[in-house]
């Protein structure tokens, strides 16, 4: 027994060495070492990192990129669109060789390289930059060379793997301020499974789904007050999508839909 115990002490030991190795490796930044064991870390400051659909066959993606030390020899950016979790093929973007460096590249053109149209673009989509670095001394590092304590906080400003955010557009052909209503199915009885539709009003975001509970209908009445700026809705997808259908009424008596089977993620 007491061999065992130790065994299983020693195979412990190994994996928690072994771990640890493989965090270290995996995460070679070190601010308080030499120049000699510090990685080619590059920030950047994207000036937008939410646009929406409406607005993208318009706009541009502006950066800011630095290197934190004088050890990057080179960035090169690449990007690929993930719609409805599947993820494009990820093509090159820029190639940055002078830091800080400011990137200004209209959406259309990164559409384009993707061999799509601006308008294929729509709200729930992620633009995906992804980003490598070579170091002066010809060392290349992706995101997997980062542990998620670097990559996977935005104030870390990693530009190694981020995102744009496509939202949907505000609600500019209709009354804003007034009763809206909306009307949602679920065609089986049990509930919408996690989807949702979200009013966002001037930023405040309300969700509105059928419980298990409600079953096969639910009807939601949202007051939006006068004097606000911007209204957004949108639908987020949840499980068995196609037993799921809505329709939305307007302040103005209109009605929107229905959306659904598997409705898209804006109405706009």
């Amino acid at each position: 027994m007491k061999k065992t115990v130790k065994s299983i002490i020693g195979l412990l030991l190994i994996t928690i060495t072994f771990v640890g190795c493989e965090e270290e490796d995996k995460n070679p930044l070190n601010l308080l070492g030499g120049d000699e064991i510090k990685a080619p870390y590059v920030r950047i400051l994207v000036e937008e990192t939410i646009v929406a659909a409406g607005d993208i066959g318009t706009s541009t993606f502006n950066a800011t990129v630095d290197a934190l030390d004088n050890n990057v020899a080179s960035w090169d950016l690449s990007v690929s669109r993930e719609s409805g979790g599947v993820a494009s093929d990820t093509i090159p973007l820029t190639t940055v060789t002078s830091f800080p460096s400011e990137i200004s590249i209209p959406f259309a053109d990164i559409a384009s390289g993707l061999g799509i149209t601006t308008d294929e673009i729509s709200g729930g989509d992620f633009i995906r930059f992804l980003g490598t670095s070579t170091g002066t001394d010809g060392s290349v590092f992706t995101f997997e060379n980062f542990t998620g304590s670097i990559t996977g906080q935005q104030e870390q400003r990693q530009a190694f793997n981020f995102i744009v955010l496509v939202k949907c557009s505000p609600i500019t052909d209709a009354t804003i301020a007034g009763t809206w209503t909306v009307e949602m199915q679920d065609l089986y009885g049990d509930g919408w499974d996690g989807a949702f539709v979200t009013f966002e009003i001037d930023g405040v975001a309300t969700n509105y789904t059928i419980s298990a509970g409600q079953a096969s209908a639910a009807t939601h009445i949202v007051d939006v007050p006068a004097g606000i700026s911007e209204l957004l809705i949108s639908y987020t997808s949840g499980a068995f999508e196609e037993e799921h259908v809505y329709t939305i009424q307007t302040p103005d008596g209109d009605i929107r839909g229905p959306f659904g089977p598997g409705p898209a993620p804006c109405i706009n």
